[in-house]
């Protein structure tokens, strides 16, 4: 029996005491009778939550759990229990910041083919300057744990807190091209769609976006499949608005929904995407982005290179990331680094390798040209003093390949006639 139905069954019954206690008062002359009152509905008990286990040490994103037990003497168990200091649990999170480095030895560690692969990154490395974007993106991560300490399964993985070694800012003494050098690690993008180029595109990833920053006129009329959704959502808001029982605060966001709806229909209308499957691009945080950051701010479209052990790839930047992440690439880079790369498995969670950035060199964005991107890609290593190792060759995955040639059938030889055997 609940505590409120005891509550309940003592409360009658010290009711019918009292009555038995009073005088009986006199007899009333009975008047009309009057009407029922209505039963009160039962109430909607709530919904049964079942108590489930927590294990803290799963929560912490990598981080190493350490807890210690601290016993001190109270006072009694009647002013212990009512002062909320008496039991608390402390957290401290404890986070070492790296330092950014322009040291060849630290960054040899991590890729040994790096300075024969760039033969002049040597002499470069010594007159580098270490970019403002790797202690502004520490910042924005330390900011985000901050933001983070009440919602601790919210808070960035050692991973991603530890994603990057180095941005360095170079630039080549005899003809001044600037490069923007990184060296971090390697998650993967799967985002992006055109229809035009691939009518179908697996968007099974938890953080799928059809879109992309570097996006282009439409061709063709050919559908997105990512409309429907988007108008389905929006016949669903149409009629919850209709009905009139939304309260004001749910009206805010079925509106605010309704407008990103309807300008993401308009904008897989019109506008053409990269696809992370097939072209080949990288990803960079937003706080990186920007004309007051400098010459060597990078810019949606730049041609940039990708260099992982002895190959290069060439790529441009493609999209526009989180402000504190930094390490990102298309599904088609990481896959030749990697095969076993999937939206759930990057290639390389070691920090080996290289992003080679050249601000201020976007063209006018297009249906990719994988073969102008290569070679405006060489034209640049060229202009910062050169480069050894491959540099990959990009196949357009989009367009259809040729029919096997049927090999031409072999004429046989005419058969000669049997010898006469001798008498």
């Amino acid at each position: 029996m609940t505590a409120s139905r005891i509550a309940r069954f003592a409360g009658a019954g010290l009711f019918a005491l009292a009555l038995a206690a009073c005088p009986r008062p006199p007899e009333l002359t009975p008047g009309p009778t009057p009407k029922p009152l209505p039963t009160p509905s039962t109430p909607t008990p709530p919904p049964f939550v079942p108590n489930k286990r927590l294990e803290v040490g799963r929560i912490f994103n990598g981080m190493q759990y350490r807890v210690t037990l601290e016993t001190e003497q109270g006072t009694t168990t009647t002013r212990d229990r009512g002062e909320p200091g008496s039991y608390v649990a402390e957290l401290a999170v404890k986070v070492k910041v790296p330092k950014p480095h322009q040291d060849l030895e630290e960054i040899k560690r991590l890729n040994g083919a790096l300075p024969e692969v760039l033969p002049a990154l040597p002499a470069l490395l010594e007159n580098a300057k270490v970019s403002p974007s790797f202690d502004n993106l520490y910042r924005l991560k330390c900011a985000s744990l901050q933001a983070s300490l009440m919602r601790l399964d919210n808070l960035l993985t050692r991973h991603n807190f530890y994603d990057c070694e180095t941005i360095l800012e170079l630039q080549h003494p005899q003809t001044k091209r600037r490069v923007l050098f990184i060296q971090a690690d390697m998650d993967v993008d799967t985002d992006g769609s055109d229809p035009d180029r691939v009518p179908e595109v697996q968007g099974a990833s938890s953080t799928f976006q059809p879109f992309t920053s570097y996006r282009w006129l439409r061709k063709t009329d050919n559908p997105s499949s990512f409309i429907q959704l988007r108008e389905a959502r929006l016949q669903q808001y149409d009629t919850e608005m209709a009905g009139g029982t939304a309260t004001a605060a749910r009206r805010e966001d079925v509106q605010q929904a309704q407008a990103r709806n309807r300008m993401e229909i308009a904008d897989l209308k019109k506008h053409s995407f990269l696809v992370g499957a097939v072209d080949p691009f990288i990803v960079l945080p937003g706080s990186m982005f920007g004309k007051n950051k400098g010459p060597y701010a990078p810019s949606v479209g730049d041609y940039c290179v990708v260099i992982f052990q002895k190959t290069l790839y060439p790529a441009i930047v493609g999209d526009v990331g989180p402000i504190q992440a930094i390490g990102e690439a298309s599904l088609r880079i990481c896959k030749e680094i990697n095969p076993r790369a999937s939206g759930e498995n990057r290639p390389t969670s070691d920090l080996k390798v290289t992003y080679l950035v050249f601000p201020g060199t976007a063209d006018k964005f297009s249906v990719p040209d994988l073969a102008k991107w290569r070679a405006s890609c060489q034209k640049l290593l060229e202009e910062m003093g050169g480069f050894q190792g491959e540099l990959f060759t990009w196949e357009d995955l989009t367009k259809p390949k040729p029919p096997a040639a049927t090999p031409a059938p072999v004429a046989s030889p005419p058969a000669q006639p049997a010898a006469t055997p001798s008498p």
